[in-house]
């Protein structure tokens, strides 16, 4: 009869408590499978090894063998839960750079169209003024184009200007069969508020190179220019920005 193992059931507590934590415990598990298999197995003995005359002997080879089950659990355990956090250089954990917020557009302002058709009498002969443009503000893009008997007048329009009740398109003389009209002045349609509407055709203001329109046409009196054609049909609208 082979003596009790009481040192089996010593060591099983002590190794299944050192193993019950929460991130061991698939090791635990392990290890307590490898023990009970280890409980069940009868110990095979040579028939001339007396039992009686190595007790100790018994004891210490059991706790041997319980102690390389910690070991395998503990290398197991380790390739299983793998490292708990990554870590980087010198074994801190490496962070992700946040990424930087993207730079918000400025909403790009919608150019508004203005301008419009007119038919009134120039010089006692019939005339009709096309203005075709958007504006910006008080900058403006586009053309104004006017037709009669004398010829056709096209002005490449730059800005356009307030004073009192009156308003004009302003540009440069872009081409003209006018008579005596050159290129490269400036030319301004220039209207004042009513109803019908009066109109004007300025032609050959002197435009030296450099020649800021807006700045101008601060400095041009429009309350001296002939506006006494009264618009037969249709009507010119101004930038929102110099509208009455």
């Amino acid at each position: 009869m082979s003596e009790p193992r009481t040192s089996d059931r010593i060591v099983d507590p002590v190794l299944r408590s050192w193993l019950h934590e929460d991130r061991h415990e698939d090791v635990s598990r392990v290890a307590g499978v490898v023990l009970d298999l280890l409980d069940t197995t009868p110990q095979r003995r040579r028939p001339w090894w007396p039992a009686r005359r190595f007790p100790v002997l018994n004891k210490f080879v059991y706790i041997g063998l319980s102690a390389a089950v910690v070991v395998v659990a503990l290398v197991i355990g380790t390739r299983m839960l793998g490292p708990s956090t990554p870590s980087g250089v010198g074994g801190t954990a490496s962070a992700s750079p946040s990424p930087s917020p993207s730079p918000t557009a400025s909403p790009t302002p919608t150019p508004i169209p203005i301008g419009g058709t007119i038919q009134f009498e120039l010089d006692g002969a019939k005339a009709t003024t096309v203005v075709d443009a958007v504006a910006d503000g008080t900058s403006v893009s586009g053309t104004a184009i006017t037709t009669s008997a004398a010829g056709t007048h096209t002005v490449r329009l730059e800005c356009a200007a307030r004073q009192g009740d009156r308003w004009a398109f302003v540009g440069t003389t872009e081409t003209s069969t006018f008579p005596d009209e050159g290129t490269g002045a400036w030319s301004a349609v220039v209207v004042e508020d009513g109803t019908p509407q009066k109109v004007g055709i300025v032609f050959g203001i002197d435009k030296a190179v450099g020649d800021d329109c807006h700045a101008k046409w601060q400095t041009i009196s429009m309350a001296d220019m002939g506006v006494s054609n009264p618009v037969e049909s249709g009507e010119l609208v101004p930038p929102p920005a110099l509208a009455p």
